[in-house]
């Protein structure tokens, strides 16, 4: 039996959280999704997830700063960041050093081909 991996996805867009958990369950990973970050850092457990994919741009606490207490947390698990913002250049000098950022939309095949690279590294 293959262990399937866990990935947790933090958007503040309801749509753009199903849409990812149908994409990714559909590819054989376990999803789990927040609307609000707070809450997802109150609820966070440490060491569980293989991948956390966070939204930039959310309001009461943006994806840079749940990075950080995430990463108080726990230091294993791999992370991502996704963005519609236009303009990326902007937001990278905030960004943690080999991260790696998706543009919102993307494309299905793409997603699935940057989650398991990341998940492979």
């Amino acid at each position: 039996m293959t262990i399937k991996e866990r990935i947790l996805v933090v958007d503040d867009e309801l749509d753009i959280c199903l849409v990812l958990k149908i994409v990714l369950e559909n590819n054989g990973f376990i999803v789990t999704y927040y609307c609000n970050p707070i809450l997802a850092l109150n609820e966070f457990k440490s060491n569980f997830y293989d991948l956390i994919i966070l939204d930039i741009q959310m309001p009461n606490m943006n994806g840079f700063q749940l990075y950080y207490e995430i990463r108080k947390k726990d230091i294993k698990s791999k992370i991502c960041f996704v963005t519609a913002s236009e303009n990326i250049t902007d937001i990278t000098y905030k960004f943690p050093p080999g991260y790696t950022i998706i543009k919102k939309p993307i494309e299905n095949n793409d997603l699935i081909r940057i989650v398991k690279s990341l998940l492979n590294k």
